[in-house]
């Protein structure tokens, strides 16, 4: 006899830690590729200065999130990471996505005027 059971295993990954974890790492990650072009907009709102350094800045935030972007996505759908609970997921993802963030601002801080 074939007995089918709708039990769901117990998900290890759901654990309370997970959540603070993850809006700790996507939060540094923000703050990281908005943080500089915010900033700016901010200082120059006021003071009344025009926004002559915002566009390099733009620039430098498109290429982290791009970056984040091309390395998150294939580590997103890898079949051990898809396996995880979401908190859990977006935790682990979290520390890479402010890692490469850090990473593009380091490499192209010297291309900013």
């Amino acid at each position: 006899m074939n007995v089918q059971r709708n039990v769901k295993p117990r998900d290890l990954g759901d654990w309370p830690a997970c959540l603070p974890l993850a809006v700790l790492f996507w939060s540094w990650a923000a703050l990281i590729a908005f943080g500089p072009v915010l900033l700016l907009t901010l200082f120059s709102a006021a003071w009344a200065q025009p926004m002559t350094e915002w566009s390099a800045w733009a620039r430098v935030t498109m290429f982290q999130v791009g970056g984040v972007a091309a390395v998150l996505t294939p580590l997103y759908f890898a079949p051990g990471i898809r396996r995880l609970a979401r908190a859990a997921r977006w935790a682990l993802l979290g520390l890479p996505a402010a890692a490469v963030a850090l990473a593009v601002l380091v490499c192209l801080h010297h291309t900013l005027p």
